[in-house]
């Protein structure tokens, strides 16, 4: 049992620098639990803060739970319980959770980040919220750099003056445009505009569709 005096407990192993108020460490197990203000930071890409952790240094899996927020360049992730394999470098939470960027947070009850990668993939009552629209869907892959997304599953990206409804598609979170196909759909001022495949771009006003055109005005 480790307590803190003037500063924190201190573990690193391979890597990962942890930070506590107070551990538990079981030498023949290489396994530590740590409570209170945990931080567990790798390199200069995650930081990571909760309540309390656990690691297993054998298998290089740790588990965080309590205010969780993983923070990366791009993003914070904010959740109950994050899961996390430095072997595969990826997090994964299923209790729901919430990511951050300069303009837009996405919800979902299940989400996974891979780190080499730097992409989410967030599944199960996803919701985009961005100051020009609101974006739901069931499956969303989220690449933070580029601010892309690809949706799969019926979705819908509400705006002020439009409705979007397709099955798959792909949509620049801060360009606010995309390219939907599968019963493709725009509803805008009073017209609906359906096609093998749309493009749409909000600032513009501007849509095209392609094949099997079908333009409704209401």
């Amino acid at each position: 049992l480790f307590s803190k005096v003037d500063k924190q407990v201190k573990f690193d192993h391979q890597g990962i620098d942890v930070y506590c108020d107070k551990a538990i460490f079981y030498q023949d197990e290489n396994y530590f639990k740590a409570y209170g203000n945990v931080k567990m930071n790798q390199g200069d890409t995650i930081r990571m803060n909760s309540k309390y952790a656990e690691y297993n240094g054998n298998n290089q899996k740790a588990f965080a739970s309590g205010d969780v927020v993983l923070n990366t360049p791009d993003n914070t992730l904010t959740t109950d319980t994050l899961y996390f394999n430095r072997i595969r470098q990826e997090s994964y939470y299923d209790s729901g959770g919430k990511v951050r960027d300069t303009s837009s947070t996405i919800t979902s009850r299940i989400g996974r980040y891979y780190m080499q990668e730097k992409k989410y993939v967030f599944k199960k009552n996803v919701v985009v919220e961005h100051p020009k629209y609101i974006l739901n869907t069931e499956h969303l892959d989220y690449f933070p750099e580029s601010r892309t997304a690809y949706l799969y599953g019926p979705s819908n990206i509400i705006g002020e003056e439009s409705k979007i409804y397709c099955e798959r598609g792909f949509y620049h979170l801060e360009n606010d445009q995309g390219y939907f196909i599968k019963n493709a759909r725009i509803d805008y001022k009073n017209r609906k505009l359906e096609g093998d495949s749309i493009f749409f771009n909000r600032d513009r006003g501007f849509a095209s569709a392609t094949n099997h055109i079908k333009v409704t005005d209401t």
